[in-house]
């Protein structure tokens, strides 16, 4: 839509001389159609849009760039994976270049639907210091010629963002929210994984397929418009660690062609309870929306288990949001559902309780043959039993597993059998690593314990004096003869509420690769 740009049609349009634009408070005209002029553009001919959304703007310029009688770029630095990924294929066409070249300053001309489009990138004002270093206000504007030019502009627009929102066969785009920004930025594009290659048990999987199915289908809509109930399907992914949460969420959004919008409140204290709701009211079409370890928020009595600018009711609110789109998919994640407070999970709410567990003697098998599809009948049976036997009571879980598989893909199925042992060795060597973390922990907190008394004893057990110290000193002799932790405030300035700068190219980058 063009709701967040700004269009208008001229009439007469008096070309404002060097003097008016200096010194003119105020700016009616984002560009100069004197400059424009000289160009061969009319502006009294024209429709023109100031294109303000910083992606839609990064959009229109990776539009831009593919025009062949570009003459203006700025270079952007892309990271190697996929051509790392057609190497190792063998589908590779020679040395890729990790250089792109986008469009830079200028004005650029080109058709669209048999109308002439004319985009100018311009900088604008002087260069100023900021905290960040020197900065530059720069802006972009749309211009498209005769009749019926705010439709074609809204035609482009629309195009471009549909484009970038569109599921491409196998693949799906993972957007997160810019909360500086107020976006959803295109962060990476992944060739979905098949719902068969994720293994569960089969009566878990059939169960969210069929509810997901029966939900996506035109009777159902009907169904919940009929009944004013908002149409809408969430699910709470609940469990042990390392079960194929995140793994599920991947296949479904391959299977049915959906987008992954994933928040995490946690991570920004500007990510308040108006940024939930413009989040979830704004994420991209045909999209499956991910509230990430949603027990790190809220605890069972309603209090923020960190510093969140989001408040109880008003992530409550977001998912129930009467302005949210219709057709919408909630996926929210937790490895404690008991943490979580019963009003987030009530029936309405969500939908449906999705459970991961350790990994079934089932699942051992099937994820036995899906690497070794070849080995022979029994095989799978075979490495089941010398797994159980070898556990006992203990259980291991679907990454456990996987990691002993990619660490003996290179045995054959009798090697893998007869190497359980290192599964057995992966789960202490992680328990032990987690005492220790444990243990630590305790140690911790003892001495910030001991510390907040800020009184030392003697040999005696008598309470000493006061330590003497300079400011910075870290400790001092007791009266009594006993050595005293001193506490000193330095007066170290606090952070900045704003942790760092934000280069707004970074983000463009990411939207044209």
């Amino acid at each position: 839509t063009m709701s967040d740009t700004s269009a208008c049609i001229l009439d007469n349009l008096a070309e404002p001389t060097a003097k008016s634009a200096t010194s003119a408070p105020y700016e009616t005209c984002p560009f100069d159609a004197a400059d424009l002029a000289k160009h061969g553009i009319d502006v009294s001919k024209c429709v023109w849009t100031e294109i303000l959304p910083k992606n839609l703007r990064g959009l229109l310029l990776t539009h831009v760039s593919s025009l062949k009688s570009n003459k203006s770029f700025v270079p952007t630095i892309h990271n190697t994976e996929a051509s790392l990924a057609q190497q190792l294929l063998g589908e590779d066409e020679g040395p890729t270049s990790r250089v792109h070249l986008r469009v830079g300053l200028g004005v650029y001309s080109f058709e669209w639907e048999g109308s002439q489009m004319h985009v100018v990138h311009q900088r604008r004002g002087p260069i100023v210091g900021t905290s960040c270093g020197p900065a530059a206000w720069d802006n972009v504007v749309l211009l498209c010629e005769g009749q019926g030019g705010k439709e074609a502009t809204n035609s482009l627009l629309n195009v471009l963002i549909s484009e970038e929102e569109k599921t491409k066969g196998s693949e799906f785009t993972i957007f997160r929210w810019n909360v500086k920004y107020g976006y959803w930025n295109r962060v990476a594009r992944k060739t979905a994984r098949s719902l068969d290659s994720v293994v569960l048990p089969s009566e878990t999987k059939d169960k969210l397929v069929n509810d997901l199915d029966n939900f996506l289908t035109p009777a159902t809509y009907k169904f919940y418009v009929e009944h004013g109930i908002p149409y809408k399907r969430s699910f709470l992914f609940y469990g042990e660690p390392g079960a194929g949460k995140t793994s599920l969420i991947q296949a479904l959004a391959g299977k049915y062609r959906r987008n992954l919008c994933i928040m995490q409140p946690t991570s920004d204290p500007k990510f308040t309870d108006d940024a939930l709701a413009d989040a979830i009211k704004d994420a991209p079409p045909r999209s499956i929306i991910v509230l990430e370890d949603v027990d790190a928020l809220f605890d069972k009595q309603r209090q923020a288990n960190t510093k969140l600018s989001i408040t109880f009711s008003g992530l409550l609110n977001a998912l129930d949001g009467i302005a949210n789109p219709d057709g919408q998919l909630f996926i929210l994640t937790t490895n404690f559902r008991d943490n979580l407070d019963a009003a987030l999970i009530r029936n309405g709410r969500v939908d449906l309780h999705v459970q991961f567990t350790h990994a079934s003697s089932d699942q051992v098998k099937t994820l036995f043959a899906q690497f070794y599809p070849s080995a022979p009948e029994g095989k799978a049976d075979e490495f089941e039993g010398a797994v159980s036997k070898l556990l006992g009571d203990r259980k291991v879980n679907m990454a456990g597993l996987q990691h002993f598989f990619v660490t003996h893909r290179m045995c054959t199925p009798e090697e893998a059998i007869a190497g359980v042992q290192s599964i057995l060795d992966d789960l202490n060597e992680k328990q032990g690593e987690k005492a220790r973390t444990e243990e630590e922990g305790k140690e911790g907190k003892g001495k910030d314990a001991k510390g907040k008394d800020g009184k030392g004893t003697d040999g005696k057990g008598k309470k000493g004096g006061k330590a003497k110290g300079g400011k910075g000193g870290s400790g001092g002799k007791a009266a009594g003869g006993g050595t005293v932790n001193v506490f000193i405030n330095t007066g170290a300035a606090a952070p900045a509420e704003d942790g760092g700068c934000e280069d707004e190219d970074d983000d463009e980058d990411d939207e044209e690769e």
